[in-house]
């Protein structure tokens, strides 16, 4: 284990309660502050090797903590806005009915460009992060992010004609 990591790991032992205290006071959850916490720290030491100022490191864990937790809140609120769109949506009829959208959604999946075809399909039927993704198709996050969009709209597009 080299220095940094051996540094971060004391860090870690350290700060963790008073990191999780606060983003528990952000959170309102502990469960959700100890995914905040936890993924902060991850993050931190996944670029460990950008960190410039070791002595700044704490403050930046505590930023990542803040910033981590803001966008749980903000995902929070989005989901409560449109809870209501997603509790009115009604079944479909039977399960052959399911059939036929499958078959469409391939057919109209097959007819995008590659790119976009790989994009959509690993971005949302795989479940792949951004970056993960970007690193599959050898691509930048921003080019995963317009592949996905594009590809999106032009599934739109496609679905309406057969509807």
């Amino acid at each position: 284990m080299d220095e940094l990591t051996a540094e971060l790991v004391e860090l870690y032992h350290e700060h963790y309660r008073e990191l999780l205290r606060m983003a528990l006071l952000l959170v309102d959850d502990r469960s959700a502050a100890e995914d905040v916490v936890q993924d902060a720290f991850t993050r931190v030491f996944d670029s460990r090797a950008r960190l410039r100022d070791r002595e700044k490191a704490l403050a930046y864990l505590r930023q990542t903590v803040l910033n981590r937790a803001r966008s749980l809140l903000r995902r929070r609120q989005v989901s409560k806005r449109y809870r209501h769109r997603l509790v009115q949506r009604e079944p479909a009829p039977d399960e052959s009915v399911r059939g036929v959208d499958r078959t469409v959604l391939a057919e109209a999946i097959a007819r995008l460009p590659r790119r976009q075809r790989e994009a959509v399909v690993l971005r949302y039927y795989a479940d792949f992060s951004e970056a993960y993704t970007a690193e599959m198709m050898k691509v930048t996050p921003g080019a995963v992010k317009a592949y996905c969009s594009r590809g999106v709209a032009r599934l739109s597009s496609l679905l309406r004609e057969r509807v």
